[in-house]
């Protein structure tokens, strides 16, 4: 959904902020292996632990059973799409 320019565009921002670096690609010397620095993936964790302690706080308010049956749902929804 991003051309190759903005996608480009990105990773330059990630990099110059030193959370992800480029690397050759040993498979195809066309391409570029893109991985998470030390503090690329210092700063993920954080992120997903926000996400986690949010969906906890949007899902508290449902019951145990509510909560297994809006997973439940929710998957059956998701397989229509496969």
């Amino acid at each position: 959904m991003l051309s190759s320019g903005a996608m480009t565009n990105r990773i330059d921002k990630l990099e110059r902020k030193q959370l992800i670096q480029r690397k050759p690609d040993p498979a195809d010397r066309r391409g570029v292996l893109v991985c998470l620095t030390a503090q690329g993936k210092k700063l993920t964790s954080k992120a997903i632990e926000a996400h986690l302690a949010n969906c906890a706080r949007i899902l508290d308010p449902l019951s145990t059973k509510d909560q297994q049956l809006l997973a439940n749902l929710l998957k059956k929804l998701l397989l229509t799409f496969e």
